[in-house]
C-alpha cells in the first residue's frame, strides 16, 4: 500500500512525498486511514525552522490526527475496522500506532476536525496538574497560541481567575471569544501594573509560561507573588545569555519571593492508562473530549485554517510568519 506523508527536507521546507505502508501490524497496533491532523505550532514549527535543538534534516512531521480504523492486532479490544480513532501520529495519509487515546463508532458526536485539538488541551492540562494552585487563585498564562490559550481555559474552568498575556491582538481576541476575562498586550500597557491591578498587589499564586521562549522566566517570575510557582509548559528553546544567579534568587531567597519552580511537561504521566497511576494522557484526552463535547472548552475558535496537505508549506510560513492570521491548522487528508 502507498501513502502520502509530510517531510520537512530542509530548514523551512515542508513537502507531501509517497512512501511504503507496511501493513504488517504488531499484535497491539492499529493501521488508520488518516482524516484529519492537526500542526503543532511550537514543537513542529521548532522543527521547521530548525530551533528545536538537535535538528537533523530530513525529518518527518506530526503531532495529533483522527482517522478510520482499517485493520487491527490481534490484541487490540479499544476499537475495531471502521471506528474513528483519535492517536498522536505524524502527518501522513495511513499510520500505524498503538496509542489509541480515544476511539468512536460513527457517527461522531462532534465535529472530526475538531478532536485532533484534544492534545493541545492535554498538554496545557499538565500545567494544572502539577501546579498547587486551588479554586480562587490567580493564574497568569504568557502567551496565547494553541497551548496557552487552552491553559487559559482549563485554568477558568477549574476556578481560577485567569489573566492571559500576549502581544498578538488577533490571539487576543480569539481569548476573549474563549471566555478569558483578563486580557494583557504588552504593547499597550505594562505589565506588572496591570497584574497588580487585578490582584490588589498581591500578584499571582501561578505564572505559566506556554510559549517557550527562556526569555520570559524572569518575567514570570515578577508576576508571581511570594511563595508562588512559575511553571514551564512550552518548552525553553534558543539561546538565552543572562546571569543565572541572579534568576535562580527567585526561587532561592525569601526576599525576592522564595519562588518554586516547575516543570509541565506532557510525558511526565504515563501514555495509557493502567490504574498504577492517576493521571494519564489517555484519561486526560477523555476528560478533555468530554469538555468539548459539552461546549465547556472552547475548540471552534481555535481553527483558522483548514488545509489540503499539497499547501504544507503556506501552513507552516504561516504559522512561523504570520502569527495574527494562522493559529489552529488542520490538515484534511479526505482531499489526497
Amino acid at each position: 500500500m502507498k501513502g502520502k506523508h509530510i517531510i520537512m527536507p530542509e530548514k523551512r521546507r515542508a513537502t507531501l512525498e509517497d512512501f511504503e505502508v507496511d501493513e504488517n501490524l504488531g499484535p497491539d497496533q492499529v493501521l488508520l486511514k488518516t482524516h484529519y491532523s492537526l500542526i503543532s505550532p511550537g514543537t513542529e514549527g521548532a522543527g521547521f525552522t530548525g530551533l528545536e535543538s538537535g535538528t537533523q534534516f530530513p525529518h518527518g512531521s506530526g503531532y495529533t490526527a483522527i482517522g478510520e480504523v482499517l485493520k487491527v492486532g490481534k490484541n487490540v479490544t479499544k476499537c475495531t475496522v471502521g471506528d474513528f480513532a483519535f492517536c498522536y501520529s505524524s502527518h501522513a495519509s495511513i499510520v500505524k500506532t498503538s496509542s489509541i487515546m480515544l476511539s468512536f463508532t460513527p457517527p461522531l458526536e462532534i465535529d472530526a476536525k475538531i478532536i485532533p485539538f484534544v492534545r493541545m488541551a492535554t498538554v496545557a492540562m499538565t500545567s494544572l496538574r502539577v501546579s498547587s494552585a486551588e479554586f480562587g487563585d490567580t493564574v497568569v498564562i504568557i502567551g496565547l497560541g494553541l497551548v496557552g490559550n487552552s491553559a487559559s481555559q482549563i485554568f477558568k474552568l477549574a476556578g481560577m481567575n485567569v489573566i492571559s498575556v500576549e502581544l498578538v491582538p488577533e490571539r487576543l481576541e480569539i481569548a476573549r471569544k474563549c471566555g478569558i476575562d483578563h486580557l494583557i498586550n504588552p504593547d499597550e500597557e505594562d505589565v506588572h501594573e496591570r497584574v497588580n491591578s487585578i490582584t490588589n498587589g498581591r500578584k499571582a499564586e501561578v505564572t505559566v509560561e506556554a510559549i517557550g521562549n527562556p526569555r520570559l522566566v524572569e518575567l514570570a517570575y515578577q508576576l508571581t507573588g511570594r511563595k508562588g510557582e512559575v511553571i514551564l509548559l512550552g518548552s525553553p528553546r534558543g539561546e538565552y545569555i543572562k546571569n543565572v544567579t541572579d534568576v535562580l534568587n527567585y526561587t532561592h531567597l525569601i526576599g525576592r519571593g522564595a519562588i518554586t519552580l516547575k516543570s509541565a511537561h506532557e510525558w511526565v504521566y504515563p501514555t495509557m492508562h493502567s490504574g498504577e497511576s492517576k493521571h494519564s494522557l489517555e484519561r486526560n484526552s477523555q476528560i478533555v473530549y468530554s469538555l468539548i463535547k459539552n461546549g465547556k472548552f472552547k475548540v471552534e475558535e481555535l481553527l483558522t485554517h483548514v488545509i489540503n496537505p499539497e499547501d504544507a508549506q503556506s501552513a507552516y510560513d504561516g504559522l512561523t510568519d504570520k502569527k495574527n492570521e494562522y493559529l489552529g491548522v488542520i490538515m484534511d487528508w479526505t482531499q489526497i
